[in-house]
């Protein structure tokens, strides 16, 4: 028997059976080894006491160590674990609150332990609750799809109950709700919509915790009115201004555009002391206040020429 060659025979797929092994133990080295990892961990308290509430936790962070087979350890990474504490008996505005590892809540199924928490305590302060009325602000991003207007967004309540630490309440006036997502919009939209707390600030409450939003839209229309130029300024009544009548275009809600009437616009042109015989001028179109900021406004011509009256007033 030649002992070479048998083990130079077929030599590739021995030297990958030896690698396949090598890499086999090496695995079931790896799950059998023991690691810990330290997992950030959330810390709820709540006070039973209604007349304090929580302003502030320090440290804020909170790690949890978890004990395991190194994959199950990895797997640590990703979990959510918390602990959840409740003050029944508020004697002081600054309490030390202790942390333990039996307290933490994670998923048992993943077989690790939690074997320490850092840490040991933390520091609550507390502070007077306190409740005031605020109103709510809603947040959209509806945009108008076309031929429509988006005309405003209505909220109700237009107020809520706030209450919470006093520092925190008596520095807000307003909250707003979840951002209304609809996009483009061509019809009424009603949602209801969380109220959206400041994040950094503890301890609030609202009641309702929810409002109905609604976006309200409308046609979008366009009327025309032939309305005459009236003179002003110094030179006013020297003057006289061709086209005597100018065309407003005026575009806006069907709501509000319908309750228009020519009466309701007035055209102006200004003639400065600097006017002798002839010149041109640009017009102004004028709409009565309350309606003035929801629609626009075109005039065509957008100048006027302005000559000697015919029959002058003596200067």
């Amino acid at each position: 028997m030649d002992f070479r060659s048998v083990f130079t025979r077929n030599w590739p797929y021995k030297v990958a059976a030896i690698v396949l092994s090598v890499l086999l133990w090496l695995s079931v080295s790896a799950d059998a080894e023991i690691a810990e990892q330290p997992v950030s961990t959330l810390l709820e308290i709540q006070v039973s006491d209604s007349a304090w509430s929580l302003r502030e936790v320090r440290p804020a962070e909170i790690t949890t160590t978890f004990r395991g087979r190194r994959n199950q350890v990895f797997a640590a990474r990703f979990e959510s674990p918390v602990i959840r504490k409740v003050l029944d008996q508020v004697e002081d505005t600054v309490v030390q609150v202790p942390l333990s590892a039996s307290e933490v809540i994670y998923n048992r199924e993943l077989g690790l332990d939690p074997v320490g928490v850092s840490p040991g305590a933390v520091t609550a302060y507390l502070e007077e609750r306190v409740g005031k009325r605020v109103a709510v602000s809603g947040r959209t991003d509806a945009r108008a799809a076309a031929g429509v207007l988006v005309v405003g967004m209505q909220v109700a309540p237009d107020s809520v109950w706030l209450q919470g630490p006093a520092s925190f309440v008596n520095q807000i006036s307003e909250v707003t709700t979840a951002t209304l997502e609809v996009g483009a919009v061509s019809t009424r939209v009603t949602q209801q919509l969380e109220i959206a707390l400041p994040p950094d600030l503890a301890g609030l409450s609202v009641e309702p915790a929810s409002v109905i939003a609604t976006v309200d839209v409308d046609s979008l229309r366009t009327r025309l009115f032939a309305i005459e130029v009236v003179t002003t300024g110094p030179r006013a009544l020297m003057a006289t201004v061709d086209p005597p009548s100018i065309t407003v275009a005026i575009t806006g809600p069907a709501a509000v555009v319908d309750g228009l009437d020519p009466g309701d616009v007035r055209v102006t042109v200004d003639i400065p002391n600097s006017f002798e015989s002839t010149g041109s001028y640009p017009v102004r179109a004028q709409l009565p206040e309350s309606v003035a900021g929801t629609v626009t406004i075109d005039v065509v011509p957008e100048r006027v020429s302005a000559g000697i009256a015919s029959d002058p007033p003596d200067r």
